[in-house]
């Protein structure tokens, strides 16, 4: 490479960001190349470019830009993922929360808060669920409370059993 070629390959700051971007952009939209599920692909993105090569491409990216600054681009899309007008739920975590409900198990869920754009681990305990909410007694603030079934980002069954107050009506929620 010649010392010309070495230069221009030098990126601001802010380039470097909106490079990040427009790649992490992009990796949203590429379907996993190791998911057994390609129905749900419909060949919009098809490309040579697999996900491994996206992901090495990020890495490289973000150890060249300050740490905040990846942090604020990475938080800004996961507040697009999980707003409210996007109502896409992960069906492996829906299927585990009407199974935890059915069998009365507490379930360990990742929920994501929109304010610190961070996942928070907790314990729950499903009075009822839907594609859009789920009720239920959360042990973290030990109350009854309502979630965006959306901004759940795992749920896995724990072996404790609860039950639901006869008072309970999710009509109140």
């Amino acid at each position: 490479m010649t010392k010309n070629e070495s230069e221009s390959l030098r990126l601001t700051p802010s380039e470097m960001q909106i490079i990040y971007k427009l790649v992490k952009k992009y990796e949203e939209h590429t379907p996993n190349n190791d998911e057994e599920d390609d129905n749900s692909y419909d060949g919009e993105y098809e490309t040579s470019i697999d996900k491994k090569q996206i992901k090495s491409i990020l890495n490289k990216i973000s150890n060249s830009m300050p740490n905040e600054a990846k942090d604020e681009i990475d938080k800004e899309f996961l507040r697009k993922k999980y707003h409210s007008y996007n109502n896409d739920i992960d069906s492996r975590v829906y299927t585990t929360l009407k199974k935890a409900f059915e069998h009365s198990k507490t379930v360990e869920i990742e929920y994501f808060n929109m304010e610190s754009a961070e996942f928070k681990k907790r314990k729950l305990d499903v009075y009822y669920t839907s594609a859009k909410y789920t009720i239920g007694y959360c042990h973290l603030r030990k109350e009854i409370r309502k979630f965006r079934t959306s901004r759940i980002s795992s749920a896995k069954i724990i072996n404790s059993k609860y039950k639901i107050p006869k008072s309970f009506d999710k009509n109140d929620y």
